[in-house]
């Protein structure tokens, strides 16, 4: 798959991206909204897949019947995927999904009963929200058709809150920048999502399919799947039509103390999916193993609490730990590549940045920058000083965890578990904490931790990957150039056609949890802790205690014993959206590998690789399909983790 470095041909890739970044970028919050399929809201997005899927298997095809000359290269697709993944961080959970509710909640939901104008308005300037009373309603109950959308409404609320959201973006990318060489070249991850990425943007010379689309191994999982989601949406449509189950409900099981615990909050729910299964066989084992272990380990913890009537230990509290020591030790393990990068920045003999996107010093100076400009915009909210630089610390924390999950354990899915406001509600107390950072906190998007199943680091880290698989040149690409194009061309699109289809639909007719729900729960929760002030949770740091004792005990026995089994990566997961969706496809994935190793070895290992792509592809076409098609007809169709 390699190829000799040279300055690439990619501009005709562009267009191609640009195009359907602005489809994506108008459809993917809409069929999220309206509860009918996915497009994006994953760290593998469907809608970049089913792209690439056409290039390779149509696009490409008609212009080497034109002219074999025409067919787009490695170089011009590896581009193109990598505009349109990093523009799928801005429609959804990324960014622009939940700065809408936000924004129009304070005006629409506050009441004399609730207290927000007493308690809460007093510390929430108004130029972070929307004012305008018939904006405000007409978002959430739907607009006269003959009535123009009132954009000047949300002008300066919604450029603070996306300004905000691009300066993370361009910070967390100069940080993949700096981490590049030390995960990639010298830790050596996986890169299991890319592996996919790798297949979808090769090009053969003159071949019209590379060596995996010409499979038959290949064809026969893709075709299995596209059959498996054809009976599966007929079904939706046509009940008389049979289908293929893949969830394989156990609640009936568990119905007494303490075992109901096992299928209560995010539960024990055994739901195949095969594009799971898939990525999974190109993870590590021990990875693999840690993912669907650690999450029913947390499951029978809380069975161990229930029977004993344990209350003071929580999964979300030692998740707090766990993050801490992982991230501390992350830092630690990288701390000779980045002392090289510094010196290197500052002109001294350090590590050689030739090969990377951009210039170290390019790299400390967009961090520090946008660090620096992120912790401004939060003063210039009120929030103070002292906690907008460990707010905007924190985030950068977790965006490097999401990172870990996405690039070592192929995670589609990634929620980080806790959001900011419970991490300094816990260790503080709302009481120091302080009623303007409270509101501040709670009424950013980071509230939510659904945030970081978008999250961009992932997607530009996985892109300097693929660019490396490729032989190709980042720096020549322009590839950080190209992404941030996507990126702006991508919020110009949803912010417009957002706020156009929510104002024609109404936002309460839209998905509750997210258009009505996030917006009183954010504002609710300081509410809550203005009036009645706490001290520290002394239970939760002592959760938290445990939580980071197993994370460093873990690390220890991964860095010291080659027998170890257990990955670190699985325990801070805990219990939360992601592995819940994934620990039985991911068992399955497991289970397969190890006994494709066990029986065959290295060899067959290898042979089987095309059919585990095709269960993957052809999963996500059809997922992408019947999305499309729910968009006519209404009826949704859920084919992927989301």
């Amino acid at each position: 798959m390699k190829q000799a470095l040279h300055a690439p041909s990619y501009w005709r890739g562009v267009p191609f991206a640009l195009l359907w970044i602005v489809v994506q970028s108008a459809a993917g919050g809409y069929m999220h909204g309206t509860s009918v399929g996915q497009l994006i809201a994953n760290h593998l997005p469907m809608g970049s897949v089913f792209f690439m899927l056409v290039m390779v298997f149509l696009i490409n095809p008609i212009l080497r019947r034109l002219s074999p000359r025409l067919p787009l290269t490695t170089a011009e697709l590896t581009i193109a995927w990598a505009m349109t993944t990093a523009a799928s961080a801005v429609p959804g959970y990324g960014l622009m999904e939940f700065i809408f509710p936000y924004l129009a909640t304070p005006e629409y939901f506050a009441t004399p009963e609730n207290q927000w104008r007493e308690v809460v308005f007093p510390h929430l300037k108004k130029w972070l929200y929307v004012t305008d009373s018939k904006a405000v309603r007409d978002f959430f109950e739907g607009l006269d058709p003959r009535d123009p959308i009132p954009y000047a409404a949300w002008t300066r609320p919604a450029a603070v809150a996306i300004l905000f959201g691009l300066l993370f973006f361009i910070g967390v990318g100069c940080w993949a920048v700096l981490l590049r060489r030390q995960w990639i070249e010298r830790e050596r991850y996986g890169f299991p999502l890319v592996q996919v990425a790798a297949h979808l943007t090769e090009v053969e010379p003159g071949r019209a399919l590379n060596a995996t689309f010409r499979s038959p191994l290949f064809w026969s999982a893709f075709g299995a799947m596209v059959l498996v989601h054809l009976l599966r949406g007929l079904h939706q449509y046509f009940p008389w039509i049979p289908t293929v189950p893949v969830d394989f409900p156990i609640n009936h099981l568990f119905q007494t103390r303490p075992w109901n615990a096992l299928v209560e909050g995010w539960p024990l729910w055994p739901h195949l999916y095969f594009s799971v299964v898939g990525v999974t066989y190109f993870l590590h084992l021990d990875v693999s193993l840690s993912l669907w272990f650690f999450f029913t380990l947390y499951k029978f913890q809380e069975v161990a609490y229930r029977a004993f009537n344990v209350t003071a230990i929580n999964t979300q509290h030692q998740v707090m730990g766990a993050v801490l020591v992982l991230s501390a030790w992350g830092l630690w393990h990288s701390r000779a590549h980045l002392w090289g990068a510094l010196r290197r920045a500052l002109g001294q003999n350090g590590t050689d940045d030739a090969d990377e996107p951009m210039s170290y010093r390019a790299a400390f100076v967009g961090m520090a920058l946008a660090w620096a400009a992120m912790v401004f915009l939060c003063v210039l909210m009120g929030m103070s000083a002292w906690m907008a630089v460990l707010f905007v610390g924190l985030l950068w924390v977790l965006a490097t965890v999401t990172a870990w999950h996405v690039t070592n354990a192929g995670l589609l899915l990634v929620n980080v578990g806790f959001a900011p406001y419970e991490f300094f509600t816990t260790f503080l107390g709302s009481r120091a904490v302080g009623p303007n950072n409270l509101v501040l906190l709670g009424f950013d998007r980071s509230s939510i931790p659904n945030w970081s199943s978008e999250s961009l680091m992932p997607y530009v880290m996985q892109n300097f990957r693929l660019v490396e698989i490729h032989g190709l040149h980042p720096r020549r690409m322009r590839l950080q150039l190209w992404m941030l194009l996507a990126i702006l061309v991508a919020v110009v699109v949803a912010y417009s056609a957002s706020l156009n289809w929510i104002y024609r639909i109404g936002a309460l007719n839209l998905e509750g949890w997210i258009y009505y729900g996030i917006g009183p729960h954010a504002l609710n929760r300081p509410l809550r802790d203005i009036l009645n002030p706490q001290p520290p949770n002394v239970a939760g740091m002592l959760s938290a205690g445990l939580g980071g004792v197993v994370m460093a005990l873990l690390i220890f026995m991964r860095q010291r014993f080659l027998w170890w089994p257990f990955h670190p990566l699985g325990y801070a997961l805990g219990v939360t959206w992601a592995p819940y969706h994934l620990w039985f496809s991911t068992l399955v994935g497991w289970t397969v590998k190890l006994t494709v190793l066990k029986l065959g070895g290295f060899g067959p290992y290898r042979r089987w690789r095309p059919f585990f792509v095709g269960l993957i592809l052809g999963e996500y076409l059809m997922a992408a399909i019947w999305s499309f098609i729910g968009m006519k007809t209404g009826v949704a169709y859920w084919g992927l983790p989301h």
